[in-house]
């Protein structure tokens, strides 16, 4: 594990780094909460997935594929935005220490709709920005949650 700069606050103490989880101890550390919300993204994922299932194949995308694709991201998803959550929540981290979670978060969330652009060849306007919608409603709502939890998170902290 790569060792990141600290902000002038938080004094850097190489010992600190040794208490640092790897990326199994910070996945361990979510406790019932962040696993149920990881769980909670996989059967969304499943029932957006099933939802989208009529009107897929109408454009040459694969239901099947989507469906794997979607199930495959969703632990990911779920696990990398719980643990970025978790480290921005304290004060003794900083974002670097979240930046490889939050990338695992953008890119699992954005694997099953770039699917379904390449799979489609060409959407018609209307599915293209019906997706897009899609994607910036629910990406807007996965940021804005995140950000909640984590001010929510520090604000405790402090306290």
């Amino acid at each position: 594990m790569t060792t990141t700069a600290r902000p002038a606050r938080v004094p850097h103490d190489d010992s600190s780094d040794a208490d640092r989880p790897g990326w199994i101890g910070e996945v361990r550390s979510l406790g019932r909460l962040g696993r149920s919300w990881a769980v909670g993204v996989v059967v969304f994922s499943a029932a957006r997935a099933l939802l989208a299932w009529p009107t897929l194949g109408r454009y040459g995308v694969d239901p099947w594929t989507f469906l794997a694709i979607d199930l495959v991201t969703a632990p990911p998803y779920g696990v990398a935005q719980a643990v970025t959550v978790k480290i921005l929540c304290r004060t003794d981290r900083t974002w670097r220490d979240a930046a490889g979670w939050a990338a695992v978060v953008v890119a699992a969330f954005l694997a099953p709709y770039a699917y379904i652009f390449a799979a489609s060849g060409s959407l018609p306007t209307g599915a293209v920005v019906g997706v897009l919608v899609w994607m910036v409603v629910f990406g807007a709502v996965a940021l804005w949650r995140t950000v909640r939890q984590v001010r929510a998170g520090r604000s405790a902290a402090t306290d």
